[in-house]
């Protein structure tokens, strides 16, 4: 459920464009700033809510998350100036998403030492389901009582969700005496003592910094989340220039997104099971030539097509990083390692969010913002052949670090 009002908060964006330029005589590209400043946000304070999750745990974390979340969605809807609405939806939804966002996929990793690609598959997996059902909640909701009340029954909605989601919640296996998923009695005798765990962990930390794939993994997730951010904000607007309607352009959004359920799910279990390089890089080189037929159709049926062909290779491309966190160093807390490279993607969704309207602004149209897109996809596939083998684990041994 984290998943899904997380990512619903970013994707979603989309959607409220046209929405914002007609009530308020906004351009495309001021408000894509609040996208920008939004995924900025969310890139500094990723590493820091990878932190607050190693210290006080996942559940509190996301609590945080949660509060900012409400305060942002109220504030939102009654923003009446383009400033109020950088402040509302970009910097306390940056804050919030992180928060959000972060902690759950490292919290699974700890509760899965066997298949863990089962479980991320199920987690990345609300990813799509629940901006598919946000966007299509939103969109008939902003046609029938306007944004403004669109943001404060959602804000109040999702919140009283979570709530409740977060009472079920624990943070570890222990806290409900039981070993993670793949465990064994005999696995916990390895570290004996609070002060050696947290040696150990931070001394693996400092490994983990200083190999050549925490660097390229970065990079690849700020390529990709480029690639894709484009599209997420730009299609709907794209689609509205070519004559077609807004309901319409949505529902596209919402195809894309019910189809990338799929490969989210089926993604990590692949790259758990066989070799995830391979698999990632599949998912990127798709996800940079599918957009291309973007740039030359008009027609609606045309834009469900490559939105469905785009949606597989979409839907992959960002579920793969804790599988290979994972084969390059084992079973660790990942929460330092995934909160950097959720500062990357999200400096790589700022960039992707803002070119849509710079690329409106100087062509009067979106179409080179989709070979843009491409390119940058296209790029990430190239740096994943350059990573190192995932069949061997770089970490070392406890009495090593301990």
């Amino acid at each position: 459920i984290a998943q899904m009002i997380g990512s619903a908060i970013r994707i979603a964006f989309g959607i409220i464009i046209d929405p914002l330029v007609e009530e308020f005589s906004w351009d495309p590209k001021s408000i894509g700033i609040a996208y920008a400043i939004m995924s900025i946000v969310t890139a500094i304070s990723s590493p820091i809510a990878g932190y607050c999750s190693t210290m006080i745990g996942a559940r509190k974390t996301m609590y945080i998350g949660l509060f900012l979340f409400l305060i942002g969605m109220i504030w939102t809807a009654l923003a009446t100036n383009i400033y109020e609405f950088y402040i509302s939806y970009g910097i306390i939804f940056g804050f919030a998403q992180s928060m959000f966002l972060v902690p759950v996929i490292p919290a699974v990793a700890i509760w899965f030492k066997k298949s863990l690609g089962l479980a991320t598959g199920v987690i990345i997996g609300m990813w799509s389901l629940g901006p598919a059902i946000v966007i299509s909640l939103m969109g008939l909701m902003l046609d029938s009582i306007g944004w403004q009340n669109t943001f404060i029954i959602s804000g109040l909605v999702g919140s009283v969700i979570m709530v409740i989601a977060l009472g079920f919640f624990k943070n570890t296996p222990e806290d409900m005496g039981i070993l993670a998923y793949g465990a064994k009695n005999n696995d916990k005798e390895e570290i004996k003592d609070e002060q050696s765990v947290n040696n150990y962990y931070s001394n693996l930390q400092k490994i983990v910094y200083g190999t050549n794939a925490f660097w390229s993994l970065m990079n690849i997730h700020f390529l990709g989340c480029v690639g894709h951010a484009v599209i997420l904000i730009g299609l709907v607007p794209l689609m509205i220039t070519k004559g077609i309607s807004y309901t319409d352009s949505v529902l596209c959004l919402t195809i894309i997104m019910i189809v990338s359920i799929s490969t989210r799910f089926i993604t990590p279990i692949l790259g758990d099971s066989v070799n995830p390089k391979t698999i990632m890089f599949l998912s990127f080189l798709g996800q940079g030539l599918f957009v291309i037929p973007w740039a030359f159709t008009t027609d609606k049926w045309m834009f469900y097509l490559v939105g469905i062909l785009w949606a597989i290779p979409y839907g992959g491309e960002g579920t793969l990083f804790p599988i290979m966190n994972r084969k390059y160093y084992g079973f660790f807390r990942m929460d330092t390692t995934y909160g950097w490279q959720i500062f990357a993607a999200s400096f790589g969704m700022a960039l992707g969010g803002f070119i849509p309207g710079l690329v409106f602004d100087v062509t009067g149209g979106y179409v080179y913002a989709i070979w843009i897109s491409a390119f940058f996809s296209c790029l990430g596939a190239f740096v994943i052949l350059t990573l190192e083998t995932t069949k061997r684990v770089v970490r070392p041994s406890f009495e090593n670090l301990g």
